[in-house]
């Protein structure tokens, strides 16, 4: 059970920060030691070792943010007295609203968040904090939401009934009927031990005495064997599955792994369990950290949406016969923490999950877990490190989270998106949600779009719909700022890095691009000569497999970044190239020495201290050579990504990066750092 993170929480909670005392004295009364309390709190960025000042400003120092001016602004609010601290912060998931700063108070109950303040009224905001008047909060549920048409909510205006979780129930307990019946008529059990078989074909534990004959009935129904196989008893979860496999739906963290893989292995690896050992404990774990600077979709759903999430936890944990569910929250979402746990009491008195959920007929608790901060906890192993009372450091694998994930035990860890849809999907059916993709591709996703468009936001499209569409489409980002052309692209936050407005052959394209079947689909479909040597940008359609095929970074994630010409890119580089020093969990060698060598360059590169000469002939090669070790050595994602804002700085803005050197702009042609579709 996890025990350290909450308890730390709830010490900084009432004293501002983890007072000594307050530690020795939960170390004393649960006899978890000291010093694993001191190796946990010193990990995450939230906990506070020390009592801060009064009052504490941090302001978001990330892409959008960093856009509209927020190094400015912290240079410019330096200084606000002793009893103020002002500091940097990464990405605090309101990109759209940029820029965004929080206001830690001593004594206060959370933080409290402020979006498009200019430094002037933040630091009017913390002078009243400092004289005991508080300033209410800007609030996300006060803010617009996605101005664009929504279809993932199925119960939109006739609220949430849960319809989806109640077909599947209908579904299972129809197959129990049907082994009832059989087992009837085999005349081997009395009616009172058929009720004892139809309780042990829900809940997986039964404390009671039975004879060896029933106990091998309920074992077969357990592990889908013998006499139960087939959809039409104990492999009735199958139909489901086979709905979201139509479905196509996927991963919306940025792997798009089929989710019917993972839920599969982790229902298999129960059954596995179940034949094995007796603890068949299993884990439902919903990954809503989203600390990707640039990613804020899953703050929407999980504000306006949660029931859709709690829905999409209890069919997961119903098809996996996983026995408790999570939602990973980061903290900096107070408002989504609250509006999750409040429908989880709703689900809860509907008889739909908790310690008895009268209705799904065996335990199923759902609770919100509030994540103690940092971007690497994103990294799902390193998120269930998290939970499992330890540093949010990735793990290595294999094995895998679907086998041995929370406490070792089975765990299926999904994006706040993906479990969303499955309401969707099992209300509608696989190929309705399928069709509504274009272009041939499957399905809808939510995309978050900030930067230098008209209308940041939240945005749901149809798979295969343009870049173009969505970043100046009337019905989402209406355009670029101030009528200004594209000049760049971040399709997955800091770790896509930049796209230039055109993909050339040879500086973006693959290599052979004509001969690319993605190429020529995408030529056929659009129109575009098929010989061409180069592609607008906002021509390729937003769908993973695409981008992959075409994109020279192959990303394409939830957090979309556009930058308008007049942008200084190598600035930008060197910003994301901080949030990945800053962020690097440190436990391995190549991410944290790397991402200290790499962002250092890139600020000496921004402040003149480089010459042309050694740029070209030294730091060039050197940052490819370094980038290529920390892609290959890397644990995790965080330390692939490392290289990628400057490798694509310097292959697709080279005029950024040359007026920067000390001697101006180099002789040469701009250097190449390779790395992407060579």
């Amino acid at each position: 059970m996890t025990l350290v993170i909450p308890a730390l929480q709830r010490i900084q909670q009432q004293f501002g920060f983890l007072k000594p005392e307050a530690l020795r004295q939960f170390s004393e009364e649960t006899g978890v030691p000291l010093y694993r309390l001191h190796t946990v709190a010193s990990f995450f960025p939230h906990f506070q070792l020390r009592a801060p000042k009064p009052v504490t400003l941090r302001i978001c120092r990330d892409m959008a943010c960093q856009m509209a001016g927020s190094g400015a602004m912290l240079r410019e609010l330096q200084g606000l007295g002793s009893h103020v601290a002002v500091e940097g912060v990464s990405c605090l998931g309101r990109c759209d609203r940029a820029p965004a700063a929080c206001v830690a108070v001593t004594g206060a109950e959370h933080e409290y968040y402020y979006m498009r303040r200019s430094a002037a009224e933040l630091k009017q905001i913390t002078g009243d904090w400092l004289r005991g008047e508080p300033r209410p909060a800007d609030y996300d549920a006060d803010q617009l939401s996605s101005p664009a048409p929504s279809t993932i909510d199925p119960y939109l205006g006739k609220g949430p009934a849960y319809d989806a979780l109640r077909t599947a129930l209908a579904l299972r307990d129809a197959a129990i009927e049907r082994a009832i019946k059989l087992l009837a008529q085999r005349g081997v059990f009395g009616r009172d031990e058929l009720e004892v078989f139809r309780e042990g074909a829900v809940e997986s534990r039964i404390e009671r005495p039975m004879r060896k004959e029933l106990a091998e009935a309920i074992h077969f129904w357990q592990i889908e064997a013998d006499w139960t196989q087939g959809e039409e008893l104990s492999g009735w979860s199958e139909i489901l599955l086979r709905e979201l496999q139509e479905a196509d739906l996927r991963g919306m963290g940025g792997a798009g792994i089929p989710a019917t893989q993972k839920w599969r292995d982790v229902r298999d690896a129960v059954r596995t369990a179940f034949r094995t050992k007796d603890d068949t404990r299993a884990f439902i774990v919903v990954n809503g950290d989203e600390s990707e600077p640039g990613t804020f979709k899953d703050r929407e759903l999980l504000l306006r949406q949660p029931h859709l999430v709690v829905e999409g936890v209890i069919l997961a944990g119903l098809v996996t016969e996983a026995t408790e569910g999570f939602i990973f929250i980061r903290h900096e979402y107070p408002e989504q923490i609250a509006a999750c746990r409040a429908e989880i009491t709703r689900a809860e008195q509907m008889g739909f999950c908790g310690a008895k959920a009268s209705v799904l007929g065996r335990p199923f608790p759902v609770s919100v877990f509030v994540s103690p901060g940092g971007y690497i906890c994103g990294e799902q192993s390193a998120l269930i490190e998290a939970m499992s009372d330890r540093r949010g450091e990735p793990r290595n694998m294999p094995p895998k989270l679907e086998t041995n994930g929370l406490f070792d035990l089975p765990t299926l860890v999904s994006n706040v998106e993906t479990f969303a849809w499955v309401p969707f999907i099992l209300t509608n059916g696989g190929a309705a949600y399928a069709a509504a993709g274009v272009n041939g591709w499957h399905g809808r996703r939510i995309f978050s779009v900030s930067g230098d468009v008209h209308r940041p936001g939240v945005y749901e499209v149809p798979m295969g719909m343009t870049l173009r569409e969505l970043i100046c489409g009337e019905e989402y980002c209406q355009g670029i700022v101030d009528g200004r052309a594209l000049k760049a692209f971040a399709p997955s936050g800091p770790s896509g890095g930049f796209l230039p407005a055109k993909l050339k052959a040879g500086a973006g394209l693959p290599r052979d691009h004509v001969n690319n079947k993605a190429w020529q689909a995408l030529a056929s479909r659009r129109g575009i000569d098929p010989n061409a040597e180069e592609i607008d940008i906002l021509d390729l359609e937003l769908e993973l497999n695409l981008f992959r095929a075409l994109s020279p970074t192959q990303a394409l994630g939830a957090g979309l970044v556009v930058y308008a010409e007049g942008r200084d890119m190598a600035e930008q580089a060197v910003s994301s190239l901080e949030f990945f020093r800053n962020e690097s969990c440190g436990k391995c060698v190549p991410c944290r020495l790397g991402a200290q060598k790499i962002a250092s360059l890139g600020s000496s590169l921004v402040a003149g201290q480089i010459s042309a000469e050694r740029w070209e002939n030294e730091l060039v090669p050197l940052v490819s050579e370094m980038g290529k070790a920390i892609e290959m050595a890397s644990i995790c994602g965080l330390g692939r990504s490392v290289p990628v804002p400057l490798r694509t700085a310097i292959n697709y803005f080279g005029d950024d990066v040359a007026g920067h050197l000390s001697n101006g702009n180099s002789a040469k042609p701009p250097a190449t750092a390779r790395g992407e579709n060579e």
